[in-house]
């Protein structure tokens, strides 16, 4: 399901036409208050954009870009710029520029850290109702289980998808081996009937609103549904979970490359890096600004996990060998989910 989003932020000028940022960013992903705060104090407008998946900008840009600024996953951040779609940013431009966790840009963003600005990373685990399930879950096999028919939600990322289906196999979620693969896909065609719905966003109202048991989750998700609501359960699975990091980058081809600039050292400020990630219940990598971030979600172990549950765990890489593969794989699999749906509501 695709959610079409967008965010027009104006402050009224009398005296002169007010210049025009135009970002696109995932949903519930943001201070709104922080927007607004940007254009009142820089005199501008913000045309503020929603994906819902890295894919759907990665193929806008691809074709057509209408943006200055996004934020993307680091796999994404290293195809854009391998399509030389990125402006490598230079640090001089930006005041706040110390408070980058270096270790974190260099070793998260391994590719791209000349282009990319980090600003929220989590995990990818499982969540679940513990009154709708007969046994705890552990491990991302446990999705497989009989019990789950028309009970799952699956992500809509398909690297994500193919990569906890090899893990629940015992192989690498960056796996390039062609028969691992196709021995992945051919696991998630047997998943289709578990699977009640394929999306990446509005997670809450999928597991509190509409009695999802089970299924794959973003860290901050969770933590907003756990906030919500005692009957659930979110673990980071025995095969390893997934880790993401998000980046802000510079299209290279913007004409508002200063705004740009400005925006991303805004937002790097330590008490509004603190905001969004009290906001979203996601983890920021600043050492500095987590001075101001809430005592709870600072201890949050599903935030911040501790090593233990971090054992296994990998953070996906873009391959270009695999990529349309898996892409193909997974669009594939949904064409045949919503075959399956519509033979069921038949």
């Amino acid at each position: 399901m695709k959610h079409i989003f967008c965010i027009i932020i104006m402050i009224t000028s009398l005296f002169a036409q007010q210049r025009i940022l135009k970002i696109s960013n995932f949903i519930d992903y943001i201070d709104v208050e922080l927007l607004k705060d940007f254009a009142y104090e820089n005199n501008i407008k913000i045309v503020y954009d929603i994906h819902e998946v890295n894919e759907e900008i990665y193929t806008k840009i691809n074709k057509k870009n209408d943006y200055d600024l996004l934020i993307v996953s680091s796999n994404y951040i290293t195809k854009l710029k391998k399509l030389n779609k990125l402006e490598k940013l230079n640090p001089n431009n930006l005041k706040n520029y110390s408070n980058i966790n270096q270790n974190f840009l260099r070793s998260t963003f391994i590719n791209s850290f000349e282009y990319t600005i980090p600003y929220l990373w989590g995990t990818v685990g499982l969540i679940y109702n513990k009154k709708l399930v007969k046994e705890p879950i552990e491990k991302w096999d446990d999705l497989w289980r009989d019990e789950f028919k028309n009970s799952i939600l699956l992500s809509n990322e398909p690297a994500d998808v193919i990569g906890i289906t090899l893990k629940s196999l015992g192989y690498s979620a960056n796996s390039t081996n062609e028969q691992e693969i196709n021995k992945a896909n051919e696991k998630l065609k047997e998943l289709i009937p578990n699977i009640k719905d394929i999306s990446s966003a509005n997670a809450i109202t999928y597991f509190i609103t509409n009695n999802f048991a089970v299924g794959m989750a973003f860290s901050g998700d969770a933590k907003l549904i756990l906030d919500n609501s005692k009957d659930f359960e979110f673990i980071y699975p025995k095969e390893g979970a997934l880790k993401w990091a998000d980046g802000m980058v510079i299209l290279k081809d913007s004409k508002n490359k200063d705004l740009a600039y400005k925006f991303i050292d805004f937002i790097i400020d330590d008490k509004n890096s603190a905001k969004i990630g009290n906001t979203t219940g996601y983890a920021i990598s600043s050492e500095t600004s987590k001075r101001y971030l809430d005592e709870k979600d600072l201890s949050n172990k599903v935030t911040y996990p501790n090593e233990k549950s971090l054992l296994n765990s990998e953070i996906l890489f873009n391959n270009e060998d695999t990529y349309m593969n898996i892409l193909e794989k997974f669009e594939n699999l949904k064409k045949e989910y919503l075959k399956s749906k519509d033979l069921n509501e038949k």
